[in-house]
């Protein structure tokens, strides 16, 4: 069987967070190439649509522990922009642009009336067709490592899960 095949017929994947076991459809659980700065054990991450169009949770499929909120930059900050080295294309095996998604990981605040930031330093590219994921560092150092996010800049939606 190819690969192609065992991907279509993978079942939806069980994994733990807070409030419980989930499942979760296999196209939306990513893998790694590279290990994310600072979390070497966890290689595969659920990425799924949280409430608000452009904001998603990012679950390790391993730690329930482990849950990121990524946004979409290009939401965020007008005239984000992110330039990929031909080697950062390989290791995604990025060839059609369509399947590539960029998001930032985001910072919620510790206290009432902290800020919300992001890293626009250090994004997140996704090769979706692939399920593959690499974090990589912008070349461009306008953005930095804990910029400003207005949440408000995301609508909501009626049903985030249907429109993932």
């Amino acid at each position: 069987m190819s690969t192609a095949a065992m991907e279509q017929s993978r079942g939806p994947v069980a994994i733990a967070h807070p409030l419980g076991m989930m499942e979760v459809p296999a196209d939306a659980v990513m893998r790694f190439t590279v290990p994310m700065w600072g979390f070497e054990p966890h290689r595969e991450f659920a990425l799924l649509p949280a409430a608000r169009r452009g904001l998603w949770w990012f679950l390790s499929t391993t730690d329930s522990a482990t849950t990121f909120v990524l946004a979409d930059p290009f939401v965020a900050v007008d005239g984000y922009s992110i330039d990929l080295t031909d080697h950062e294309r390989d290791e995604l095996a990025l060839v059609n642009e369509a399947d590539a998604l960029a998001l930032v990981l985001v910072a919620l605040p510790g206290a009432a009336g902290g800020s919300v930031t992001a890293n626009f330093r250090a994004p997140l590219v996704f090769n979706l067709s692939k399920c593959l994921v690499k974090q990589v560092v912008n070349r461009d150092e306008q953005f930095g490592l804990a910029e400003a996010v207005d949440l408000s800049r995301y609508p909501l939606q009626d049903d985030p899960v249907a429109q993932g």
